[in-house]
């Protein structure tokens, strides 16, 4: 058994206080899901490439849109929850829904539905036809695949809903270009919000 020394007790004493201290503090979990958004969109950029394999880019995918979820809902929360941000949860919907960048969200849901119930890889490569056109050092262009083209959903999630709004801004288009208008809409977001 460990002697109990002032040392080890002020340890212990500042370890409670640093976790429980925030644990229920919407703002600081939704800056904590604000920078998991920001390291996950790092590391994708870092795996993507030539000599990426199918299987890395699953992986960075699903973990930079398990986090993009993540902050649209601590946003949802804080709407919900604090009416220094927005009046109520209507009111941050009806913006995302309705700017050019928030709205990405909704069908960035259906991905990441798609990439953690069903390991659906959500994205692939540009066909041969335009990989034929790039240099030796150009980067493999990464786009989102069709619904159509990905394996049946689960009927235990129910993620059909946004299925539309996946295949009308996603599907066919170059895929970081969304996490550059999501990463666009959480930064105003986080300004209006006083993050």
């Amino acid at each position: 058994m460990r002697p109990c020394t002032s040392r080890y007790i002020f340890r212990l004493i500042r370890v409670t206080f640093m976790t429980s201290d925030h644990t229920d503090d919407l703002r600081f979990r939704l800056k904590a899901a604000l920078n998991g958004f920001a390291s996950a969109f790092k590391r994708l950029q870092a795996v993507t490439g030539p000599s990426a394999t199918a299987e890395r880019i699953f992986i960075a995918w699903s973990e930079v849109l398990w986090w993009a979820v993540s902050v649209d809902d601590g946003f949802e929360d804080l709407a919900r929850n604090d009416q220094s941000y927005r009046p109520n949860l209507g009111d941050y919907r009806a913006a995302r829904n309705s700017d050019s960048e928030g709205q990405i969200l909704r069908a960035l849901r259906y991905a990441r539905d798609r990439c953690g119930h069903q390991r659906a890889l959500v994205t692939s490569s540009w066909g041969p036809a335009l990989l034929a056109c790039l240099d030796e050092d150009d980067e493999l262009p990464v786009s989102w695949r069709k619904s159509a083209d990905l394996p049946p959903p689960d009927p235990r999630f129910d993620s059909e809903t946004l299925r539309a709004e996946y295949d009308r801004l996603l599907a066919g288009w170059p895929a970081d270009e969304a996490l550059w208008m999501v990463k666009i809409w959480f930064e105003r977001e986080q300004a209006r919000a006083r993050l």
